[in-house]
């Protein structure tokens, strides 16, 4: 059995650290009891009103029948769609449904974590999903494991704002190696790329000049840097972040001069 339930800390596509607190079993089965009681009240409100409008026969029940496979299924997209991953059980218990990378979650995340939620079902009361919820190292239930989303904790870190990086730094990547490259000291680049806009010009300057100075012999292929220090703390970014995002569209590297 896996340890499921706690922190857990990931590296962001930005290739920011953060620590997500991921909700046990105890808090999400709250939840969804919590859920579950107000779909079937709302159900039983429908009733009540068809008994109360006289309303009988198979037209009726057959509306009745739509109504509760619409409760069912359209209460968890809809919470979670437009609720950013929570519906009201969730919010009560304080957790929420995010991407597996720590971004908030989209509509697509959404739609595919409900759809398997018949599977999960399974053979009753969230068998399988509580199964599932109990092995997987990251409480994810098989919804969740399709979907590529986790449940944490409200108190979990925020989304890290993304950096936008020119073109023309993923080029210059290539020609850099920043293993040696500590998180600490990518904080730091980042943190200058992302308040860099708020700064004087001089001050702009001087500061990246001091940086580039402090990063450049920890990063090999630096010292024959041609270009300015800004341009370089973005190329060394671009380098760090391609570490954390396989899939990010990198092209070759211009022939040396």
């Amino acid at each position: 059995m896996q340890q499921s339930q706690g922190p857990e800390r990931i590296v962001t596509p930005e290739a920011v650290a953060l620590t997500l607190d991921l909700a046990g079993l105890g808090s999400r089965m709250i939840a969804i009891a919590i859920d579950m009681a107000i779909q079937v009240g709302v159900f039983l409100l429908l009733s009540l009103s068809f008994a109360g409008l006289g309303l009988q026969g198979t037209s009726a029940q057959a509306v009745l029948l739509v109504s509760f496979f619409l409760l069912f299924w359209g209460y968890f997209f809809v919470f979670e769609g437009m609720w950013n991953g929570q519906t009201p059980g969730k919010r009560m218990q304080r957790i929420r449904v995010v991407r597996s990378d720590g971004q908030p979650a989209g509509w697509s995340q959404v739609v595919i974590r409900n759809l398997v939620r018949i599977v999960d079902l399974l053979p009753g009361f969230y068998a399988i999903g509580t199964v599932s919820i109990v092995l997987t190292r990251r409480s994810q239930r098989l919804g969740d494991l399709a979907g590529g989303t986790v449940v944490t904790r409200l108190r979990g870190a925020p989304a890290p704002f993304a950096v936008s990086l020119p073109p023309d730094s993923f080029v210059a990547a290539r020609t850099l190696d920043t293993a040696a490259l500590t998180e600490s000291e990518y904080s730091l680049i980042r943190s200058f790329l992302e308040r860099r806009g708020s700064l004087v010009p001089a001050a702009r300057e001087r500061l990246a000049a001091e940086l580039a100075a402090t990063i450049r012999p920890k990063v090999a292929g630096a010292g024959a840097w041609a270009a300015g220090d800004e341009a370089l703390l973005e190329a060394i970014a671009a380098s760090y972040r391609a570490r954390y995002r396989p899939s990010e569209p990198v092209l070759p590297a211009p022939p040396p001069a």
